[in-house]
């Protein structure tokens, strides 16, 4: 069946969501691109075309050439903004000791966008110096083998403090969302 332009829409946003609750927001979890057609009611070609063109937008990616396939970070992002439920700890620091792998790749995603807003924020010199001191101490933790979960932790509370103050309600929730709030 040849989709309208809005149905492919619908049906990638569909799609999205459902491959997002399938690997529950893990980066790393692979799943069929036909398993997550069908639990949408696609047709197994509909399910690939769909597929494409996620891929071509950056969401997802192919894991293996039997239409094995992933969520990517911007994935992530946009299945948070559509609404998507639930979702794992890999958007959360976690409570062991060390950061694992997949949550590394979360908070570094959250990181990268959290720094890019901070110029916009119009901080004073004093919480601008905070925060830039709370993500620097971060990037040395994650440049270690065993990053260390409560270092961690303590930054981004300070970040959370210097969010709110600031009133950056979208940067605030992803920090909260890292911290399991």
């Amino acid at each position: 069946m040849r989709m309208s332009p809005e149905e492919l829409r619908e049906a990638k946003e569909r799609f999205l969501l459902q491959l997002f609750e399938k690997t529950d927001g893990e980066i790393s979890a692979q799943v069929s691109m036909y398993e997550v057609g069908t639990a949408i009611t696609l047709e197994k070609d509909d399910a690939q075309k769909v597929a494409e063109e996620l891929m071509a937008d950056g969401l997802i990616e192919v894991r293996t050439l039997s239409g094995g396939i992933g969520i990517t970070r911007e994935g992530v992002e946009a299945s948070d903004r559509k609404g998507a439920g639930g979702g794992s700890g890999a958007r959360t620091l976690g409570d062991g000791p060390v950061i694992v792998p997949e949550k590394c790749e979360a908070l570094d995603g959250v990181l990268c966008d959290l720094k890019a807003r901070a110029g916009q924020l119009n901080l004073a010199f004093e919480p601008l110096s905070e925060l830039v001191a709370d993500f620097r101490t971060i990037d040395a933790q994650m440049a270690s083998p065993n990053p260390k979960t409560p270092i961690v932790r303590a930054c981004l509370e300070s970040v959370r403090a210097v969010l709110q103050k600031a009133g950056d309600t979208e940067g605030l929730q992803k920090v909260q969302q890292m911290l399991g709030d």
